[in-house]
C-alpha cells in the first residue's frame, strides 16, 4: 500500500485532497498517520497492506464494537488477536427515537472512550450512546461544501447527537446551531464541542428540535431517519436557496417535492448514497436545494 506520512495534528487538512485513497483505512502508530494515496500520485513509502477478510467491526479507542449478527468464537478470537482491546460488544441496533444501544458485553467492562476521526475527537459510551464510522464520508462531504461555500453559514443540525456531523461543520467555518433531544447524547455534545475547542462556533439545546429552531439558515442538517416528518419545520427556517440535508432510507424525490411545493417553495434535489443500512436497503442523503 503505497502512503505519505502525515502527522496525525494535521489530519483535518485533508479532507478536500484529492490524492487521498479513501477506499483504504490510513494506518497510525504513535503521531503518525500513514496515509493511503490514489495511483498516479506521488507518495512516500510502500507498506504491506492491511487488508483481512472475515467480519467487520468498528474499533471506538480500546473498544471493539459488531453490528448485526452476533459475531462467532472465530471471529472473536481474530479481534482480540489483531486488535488487543479492552472490551468487545455487540450492538446489533438502537432502540427508539433516542437511538439507545441494545448491547451484549462479550469480553471487558464497558466504558467512556476517546475515538478521533478525520481532525475530530469525538468522546462517547459506545453502550449509551449511537456512533456509526459509515457516516465518514457524508461528514467529509459537508464540511467540503461548507467550506467551498465562501460565506459564514448559519447551519442547523436537527439531531445532533454526539456531534457527528455539527463538529465537522463548525470545523470546516460553520456558525452551527446543535439540538439533540437524547440527555446522555446531549452530555457528550457539550464535552465534544470543549474538547474540541468549538464553544465559540457551536449553540447547543437540548430537547426537542421543533422547539429550538430558530431564526433562518443557510442549510439544515436532517440525520435521522423521520427527517421527513420534520420537513415542514425545517421549511419555516430554511432560507432561499438554502440547502437541506435530509437522511432517509426511502429516497422517495417526488414525495419530498410534493410536500415543499404544499408549503408554497420549489426544490432542486440530488440524491448521494452513504451506506448499506441492511440487505437490499441503502441509507441515502437528499441535497435539497429550497427556491
Amino acid at each position: 500500500m503505497r502512503v505519505k506520512k502525515v502527522k496525525a495534528a494535521d489530519l483535518h487538512t485533508l479532507v478536500d485532497m484529492d490524492w487521498v485513497d479513501r477506499s483504504r483505512r490510513p494506518y497510525r502508530k504513535g503521531d503518525t498517520v500513514y496515509v493511503p494515496v490514489t495511483s498516479g500520485y506521488p507518495y512516500d513509502l510502500s507498506i504491506p497492506g492491511r487488508r483481512r477478510r472475515g467480519r467487520g467491526y468498528q474499533r471506538l479507542g480500546d473498544t471493539v464494537v459488531f453490528h448485526g449478527n452476533r459475531p462467532e468464537e472465530r471471529d472473536i478470537h481474530d479481534v482480540m488477536v489483531r486488535e488487543e482491546p479492552a472490551c468487545i460488544l455487540f450492538i446489533p441496533g438502537h432502540t427508539g427515537s433516542l437511538r439507545v444501544p441494545s448491547y451484549e458485553v462479550i469480553f471487558g467492562t464497558p466504558h467512556e472512550v476517546l475515538h478521533r476521526e478525520c481532525g475530530i475527537s469525538y468522546w462517547l459510551d459506545p453502550t449509551k450512546v449511537m456512533f456509526s464510522q459509515g457516516n465518514r464520508g457524508e461528514k467529509e462531504r459537508i464540511a467540503s461544501l461548507i467550506r467551498s461555500s465562501g460565506n459564514t453559514e448559519r447551519i442547523a443540525d436537527m439531531f445532533a447527537g454526539i456531534g457527528y456531523f455539527t463538529l465537522m461543520s463548525a470545523a470546516a467555518g460553520g456558525m452551527v446551531h446543535a439540538m439533540e433531544m437524547n440527555y446522555e447524547s446531549y452530555a457528550y455534545l457539550l464535552k465534544n464541542i470543549q474538547a474540541n475547542e468549538l464553544a465559540d462556533r457551536i449553540q447547543a439545546d437540548c430537547g426537542d428540535c421543533r422547539d429550538y429552531l430558530s431564526g433562518s439558515y443557510d442549510r439544515v442538517i436532517m440525520g435521522h431517519f423521520d427527517a421527513a416528518c420534520y420537513l415542514p419545520d425545517a421549511l419555516s427556517h430554511i432560507r432561499s436557496d438554502g440547502t437541506l440535508h435530509l437522511h432517509t432510507i426511502c429516497p422517495d424525490e417526488e414525495a419530498i417535492k410534493n410536500t415543499i411545493c404544499d408549503y408554497g417553495f420549489d426544490a432542486q434535489i440530488s440524491v448521494h448514497r452513504v451506506k448499506k443500512y441492511a440487505p437490499q436497503i441503502w441509507h441515502y442523503v437528499l441535497d435539497v436545494v429550497v427556491v
